[in-house]
């Protein structure tokens, strides 16, 4: 009788790995190469936080995530024309109507930063009018901040990187930069460069963030990606509730 139970639940284990194994696929993700510490390229090789989660949750999901950075704008548009999935993307209701999202990955501190003789008050979005903000190519940063820029009320200069953009403001081309991971991501733009690095306390970031902006992993509709979609969020789902997700959150390379 043991004997029996124990070839059945040998059969029902490895029943169970073969629909693992079926449904497991191999994913291409585009991401950012330049969102340091969120997601770069390092050494030739993609890095960051939401890379982490990405390999960690290949081993819970049964998929492989072949990541693939390049500037936002580019990343973005392979993943709209269904080339791929893209991680560290926003939601909003334009892009909803595009792409099938994961649950929240990551939460996002927007930041304005100015330099340190120049900066202002900012409690409400209608602070901003006036002044040339910088900004990335491509990039959400929610319906209210969206809109806002659409209406002309916040004039904003995009461009491909964050290290850039503090250069055009040290340089006196831009009013305020939009910068992302609060106050890591702009140290870690900062320690990217030298003249930044020589130049660090003319930089300050304002008490107010602009957003606090849930980063997601979506693909296209037209992939049809929603069961691989459902197995990442469980996968996330164990490593929030085994306290490992927080862990890679919170670790910086």
């Amino acid at each position: 009788m043991a004997g029996l139970f124990g070839k059945r639940l040998l059969l029902g284990v490895l029943a169970a790995g073969a629909m693992v194994l079926a449904r497991a696929e191999n994913l291409v993700v585009f991401g950012d190469d330049s969102y340091a510490p969120v997601v770069f390229m390092r050494e030739g090789k993609p890095a960051g936080i939401l890379v982490r989660i990405l390999e960690r949750a290949e081993a819970l999901t049964g998929d492989h995530y072949d990541i693939r950075l390049s500037p936002w704008k580019r990343a973005y548009e392979l993943a709209a024309r269904g080339e791929g999935g893209v991680m560290g993307v926003s939601f909003n209701h334009d892009r909803a109507r595009i792409f099938d999202f994961s649950k929240p990955v990551y939460d996002d501190d927007i930041q304005v930063v100015t330099l340190a003789d120049k900066t202002f008050a900012f409690s409400q979005l209608s602070d901003l009018k006036g002044k040339l903000i910088g900004g990335v190519h491509g990039a959400s940063y929610g319906d209210a901040v969206d809109a806002a820029i659409a209406k002309g009320l916040i004039s904003i200069e995009r461009d491909v990187g964050q290290g850039g953009r503090l250069r055009k403001l040290l340089a006196g081309r831009l009013d305020a930069a939009f910068i992302g991971n609060g106050s890591v991501g702009l140290e870690t733009a900062i320690a990217s460069e030298p003249m930044l690095r020589a130049n660090r306390e003319q930089f300050a970031v304002l008490p107010k963030p602009l957003t606090v902006d849930p980063l997601h992993l979506a693909f296209a509709k037209s992939m049809d990606k929603a069961a691989a979609i459902a197995r990442f969020d469980a996968a996330v789902e164990k490593l929030r509730k085994s306290g490992e997700l927080q862990r890679l959150q919170q670790a910086l390379n």
